[in-house]
């Protein structure tokens, strides 16, 4: 009973190993379709109009100083984890979405742009996909999502 398990087993792997062979060229090609495809996937949504266009700076929008424009890839890649992390497992939303709701119109705009062009979606998008914003006890709060929501509207960032 075993020996006939034993070879039933080793003539299926065989069979699995004659298919491989057979067809490694298209399966590599298929593996490289699908690399290819997750290292461009922010590119192909900016590529096909599914992202809106930078926001402009504004006028009266307030000052962007030198130090936070080359830390915007920095913020925004802060962003992208806090928000799109998993509430139990990252830690930092909180702070996060405070941190952002003291920046002035220019900044946000700036961070705006940084997060869509790095990410493929809209800051809008991402905070309204999170349920909680980490702040309260049991982390269960989503005051700051919707203050952050608010202020992201009231730019027309959407």
């Amino acid at each position: 009973m075993a020996l006939t398990a034993a070879s039933a087993l080793w003539s299926a792997g065989s069979g699995a190993t004659g298919f491989l062979q057979k067809n490694a060229r298209w399966l590599a090609l298929a593996l490289a379709a699908l690399a290819l495809w997750w290292l461009f996937r922010p590119y192909f949504r900016v590529l096909f109009g599914l992202v809106p266009e930078d926001a402009k700076m504004q006028t009266g929008g307030g000052d962007v100083t030198a130090d936070f424009y080359e830390r915007r890839k920095d913020i925004a890649g802060r962003l992208h984890e806090t928000l799109t992390g998993n509430a139990l497992t990252t830690e930092g939303r909180c702070e996060a979405l405070y941190d952002a709701l003291q920046w002035n119109d220019n900044q946000l705009r700036l961070i705006h742009n940084a997060y869509k062009n790095a990410h493929g979606e809209t800051l809008h998008h991402a905070v309204g996909a999170t349920y909680t914003d980490d702040c309260s006890y049991l982390g269960m709060s989503d005051g700051l999502n919707t203050t952050f929501l608010q202020k992201l509207d009231t730019l027309g960032l959407t």
